[in-house]
């Protein structure tokens, strides 16, 4: 029995070694970085196999040994310093492949090469539109499609006698691409959820402080007016207390609701926490921002107070909180 258990025992162990580096890479790095040098080592450990074809040219070689070269000694590197890569690195990344992909359809003679730029184009399209934005992957991608498609058509494997025929082309094409869509709408999906409060539909903490973030970049970039209105329940804790959390939770709802519904369609609600809420004001100044908050709380099925900081050019979204918060304060106790 005891000798089991020490078995148990360095299985766990073995099994936890195993992913430790991948561990580690993660916590000191982006996962950005981690998917990236992880497929820079497929594409490399691709490249090792490649050199051991015989009917390589000298060309074919040295493309195979430089490929394998600079794609394991990006890998390691980021696993072993655990550096960030920045985002170019991606995109270089994905032309280097389009271009040899573009080299074994069309001006190559290698059969596998050729099928492996074919089965490598839906991976590059999920890679490409995870990290990237919609609009950049479908034209980078509309734009190597083409191109491969053109490099296999006037390549040596079109025809009836060829390696592919036009049925194979034009599959692999709209597969790819239903690849990049359903990067996209997943990318897009988890954001969103990741970014909404799931009790009020609003958006949480994490992303109400990233739209405040661009906001307030943009209104700086054209000079324009930005208010942030911190928003807070008065004697939320009774009603959780007399009424219990499910009243506490409706009342949550419906007051979250109303600002939605009653503000302006560029308006932005937020849930920082608990009974305390935010809303981004854009293209408005203090006295407008005064304005709407009096005529939201005429409408207020429970009572709350507010407060008002309009964006100054030295404020970060922290600071321009902070005054906003002290504000509200004030009315509160007022």
């Amino acid at each position: 029995m005891v000798v089991q258990d020490i078995r148990a025992e360095d299985a766990e162990e073995l099994r936890w070694l195993r992913f430790a580096w991948l561990k580690s890479a993660r916590e000191r790095t982006s996962t950005y970085a981690v998917v990236t040098s992880a497929l820079l080592l497929y594409f490399g450990l691709l490249g090792v196999f490649e050199l051991f074809e015989n009917d390589l040219t000298l060309f074919e070689q040295l493309l195979s040994a430089g490929t394998t070269l600079v794609c394991i000694a990006v890998f390691l590197i980021v696993v072993a310093f655990g550096i960030s890569l920045p985002q170019w690195v991606g995109i270089v990344m994905v032309i280097a492949q389009a271009l040899v992909s573009v080299y074994y359809l069309g001006f190559s003679d290698e059969r596998q090469n050729a099928i492996a730029a074919l089965q490598e184009l839906p991976v590059m399209a999920m890679y490409f539109s995870w990290f990237y934005p919609a609009r950049t992957v479908r034209i980078v991608m509309l734009v190597i499609l083409v191109c491969g498609g053109a490099a296999a058509v006037y390549g040596p494997f079109i025809g009836d006698d060829g390696l592919f025929g036009p049925v194979n082309l034009i599959g692999a094409a709209l597969f790819s691409w239903m690849c990049l869509e359903a990067g996209i709408f997943m990318r897009h999906r988890v954001r969103l959820e990741s970014y909404s409060d799931e009790l009020t539909g609003a958006l949480n903490r994490r992303g109400f402080l990233a739209k405040t973030q661009m906001e307030m970049r943009r209104a700086k970039r054209r000079g324009i007016p930005l208010s942030v209105a911190v928003l807070d329940l008065d004697k939320f804790k009774a009603v959780n207390d007399e009424a219990g959390h499910a009243a506490g939770d409706y009342i949550l709802r419906s007051v979250s609701s109303q600002w939605m519904s009653l503000s302006r369609s560029t308006d932005i609600v937020g849930r920082l926490g608990g009974d305390e809420f935010a809303m981004l004001l854009p293209d408005t100044d203090a006295q407008q921002a005064r304005s709407l908050m009096l005529r939201l709380r005429e409408y207020a099925s429970h009572p709350w107070s507010w407060g008002i900081a309009q964006l100054e050019s030295a404020d970060t979204v922290d600071s321009v909180l902070a005054r906003a918060d002290r504000a509200m304060y004030r009315d509160k106790r007022g």
